[in-house]
């Protein structure tokens, strides 16, 4: 007996990637404004509320949300492959559009980002289990801004930069985890900045410049 062929939406994040407070609180905000706006009365408010606090994955928030705003949920975690198409052929490559982030996962096993890896501008984080090291310490770019969004369910994130670069975690939410940063958000001189939004739910986020293991390996 041959096993089942697999559904298009066992693939899609959008319905397979866990939400957490963040979401949820970002879509009640929308739904007091459209009752502000009157878009909305009060009634549907609460059960909409009570549909948002149910909400297991994106596209649930969709079904909620999807007469009130056309920048749905699940846009964030599906990119939208006819748009990609579109652009110019410098920019359809995986991590140099906001809507097409190069996706780096973590499941059972660490991924690690080191040595001279070609950095794109926009960097989508899933450390579901174990550890994500984006190591910038021999990166050579000409970029000004790296975006790194966080979804975190239970892993870790780590950024390494070098001493002048700076990181921003101002927008990093966090539900049960912790984000910690040893490093400035205002970097020196004309270097790169690390801009990290999004959450680390019961995960966590830590950046740091080298250390002896960084330093030793770099050495030879």
């Amino acid at each position: 007996m041959s096993d089942a062929e697999p559904r298009p939406e066992d693939s899609d994040p959008a319905r397979t990637f866990r939400i957490g407070h963040k979401e949820r609180d970002e879509a009640i905000e929308l739904l007091r404004e459209a009752v502000g706006d009157g878009r909305i009365t009060v009634d549907e408010l609460d059960e909409r509320m009570e549909a948002v606090q149910k909400a297991k994955y994106p596209v649930d928030l969709d079904a909620v949300l999807a007469d009130l705003t056309t920048d749905l949920p699940s846009d964030r975690y599906r990119p939208r492959a006819e748009v990609v198409r579109s652009l110019p052929p410098a920019q359809q490559a995986r991590g140099w559009n906001p809507i097409d982030p190069l996706v780096v996962k973590a499941g059972w096993e660490s991924e690690h980002r080191r040595g001279r890896w070609n950095v794109p501008p926009y960097i989508r984080c899933e450390p579901s289990m174990s550890t994500i090291e984006l190591n910038f310490l021999e990166v050579e770019t000409d970029l000004k801004t790296i975006d790194i969004d966080v979804i975190a369910g239970a892993g870790t994130v780590v950024v390494v930069v070098p001493d002048d670069w700076g990181v921003d975690v101002a927008e990093l939410s966090k539900s049960w985890g912790s984000v910690r940063s040893a490093v400035s958000a205002v970097p020196a001189g004309g270097a790169p900045t690390v801009i990290v939004s999004g959450s680390v739910g019961m995960g966590s986020f830590r950046a740091r410049f080298a250390n002896y293991f960084d330093r030793r390996r770099m050495a030879k």
